[in-house]
């Protein structure tokens, strides 16, 4: 279980690592985030207020989307109830693919590289930076997470005859033998997790997900930016005090 877990947690990691889109957009959300009272445009949260009529404590709506709220506004069930099963999905999800990391004997998010190198690596092989593309991380992870599998023998690099300042990937003999020995377990895991998916809700799903990447890894920046702001107040209060 606490294999699993830091698997987990290392996978979480993994899919933070995203560079931002926007640094323009980030500082402007910031800066919104930070000071809501100077819009002159409260959101719906801190227009209610925490108790209710009879006085009880009473959450108020975690967004201020009226397309996220409930008929009337007023609540937000279904929404808490989607990012409780989201939550759950991802980390099932998580856990499924640790399970097959563990059948290749690599780390989650090195399994992901391996993958990718599989799928697009050619004749030719799959540059670093392209493998850092399909799946939304920086490409300095991606050469110390393939400096890892080089040195266990997964994966072999070469200079890119068209780009000097780039490098190819392929896997090697025994990177490619353990990647069809898991494929038995693939197709198990991936045809009982997706089961009752039709296509069109593939199609739909699929589509949705991608549009919210760019939000997630902003998001995430953000929440890392503002955590700094934090410590360096805090620092500066401390320094004050002693």
């Amino acid at each position: 279980m606490g294999y699993t877990f830091a698997l987990c947690l290392s996978g979480l990691n993994f899919m933070t690592q995203k560079k931002a889109t926007s640094s323009t957009r980030l500082r402007k959300a910031v800066v919104s985030a930070q000071k809501p009272e100077e819009t002159g445009k409260p959101g719906k949260s801190h227009q209610r207020t925490s108790k209710a009529d009879d006085g009880k404590f009473q959450l108020a709506p975690s967004t201020s989307k009226p397309e996220l709220l409930d008929e009337g506004g007023s609540t937000d069930h279904r929404f808490r109830q989607f990012l409780y099963d989201f939550s759950v999905l991802a980390t099932q999800l998580e856990a499924a693919r640790a399970y097959l990391a563990t059948h290749v004997g690599v780390t989650s998010p090195q399994y992901n590289i391996l993958m990718i190198i599989a799928r697009k690596q050619g004749d030719e092989g799959v540059s670093v930076s392209d493998v850092a593309r399909y799946l939304h991380v920086t490409g300095a992870f991606i050469t110390a997470e393939v400096r890892k599998l080089e040195n266990i023998g997964l994966v072999e690099k070469r200079p890119n005859p068209n780009d000097a300042r780039s490098t190819l990937l392929s896997l090697s003999a025994e990177g490619e033998a353990r990647i069809r020995d898991v494929e038995p377990e693939r197709l198990f895991v991936n045809d009982n997790l997706f089961q009752n998916l039709s296509g069109e809700d593939f199609d739909r799903l699929s589509t949705t997900l991608s549009s919210l990447l760019d939000d997630f890894a902003n998001t995430i920046q953000m929440l890392q930016m503002r955590q700094e702001r934090n410590k360096r107040a805090q620092a500066a209060l401390n320094r004050k005090v002693g």
